[in-house]
């Protein structure tokens, strides 16, 4: 997604554009709190979806719980570059376990959402190279590089890198109560 803001995808395009990755069957997404989560539902609501609440930048985390609780299941951590700061080592965790399943998604606008105008601390990083580094050259992406087929041979765990433009919009409510959003997450992922 190279060239100026005006020509990147929105968080919610980029975010419709990694499920559609997944071309056989749709992963467990685990978004991070606030604008990932809202623009996850607006562009995939799916039982599979887990918004996350609390503390900011736990989807990597939660992801990779999930990931090895669910082996045969595809696991998709969506995280904006802000939150992604609060939890670097996270990256760190997911590269030493190697879950087989599991992908990370960093959306990068260079700013926290909410407030559209603080920079991130992060907002000079190539994430796709900080990618490689932690993940290896062979499993790092930038999202307009991928394709279903390109995605269906990649090798997990997998880093993509989505530069994205900044919301002159808040993302819409969830609707949801934390605790609905945990029924409705745990029934679909029942055995």
């Amino acid at each position: 997604m190279s060239g100026t803001a005006s020509n990147l995808p929105s968080q919610k395009d980029a975010i419709a554009r990694a499920i559609e990755l997944y071309a056989d069957t749709r992963p467990l997404a685990v978004a991070d709190i606030g604008s990932q989560s809202g623009w996850l539902k607006a562009a995939s609501h799916d039982a599979r979806n887990l918004y996350v609440s609390g503390p900011m930048g736990l989807s990597t985390s939660i992801a990779l719980g999930l990931a090895v609780a669910r082996p045969r299941q595809q696991v998709l951590a969506i995280i904006g570059d802000g939150s992604m700061a609060m939890n670097f080592s996270s990256l760190l965790t997911i590269a030493s376990v190697r879950p087989g399943n599991l992908a990370v998604l960093v959306l990068a606008n260079n700013v926290y959402e909410f407030t559209a105008s603080v920079p991130v601390p992060t907002r000079d990083l190539d994430w796709r190279t900080i990618g490689a580094s932690i993940f290896g050259e062979a499993n790092s992406y930038r999202l307009d590089d991928l394709t279903p087929e390109i995605w269906a041979k990649a090798e997990k765990p997998a880093f993509v890198a989505a530069p994205i433009a900044g919301s002159t919009s808040k993302p819409p409510p969830l609707g949801m109560s934390p605790a609905q959003i945990r029924a409705e997450f745990l029934k679909a992922v029942a055995d």
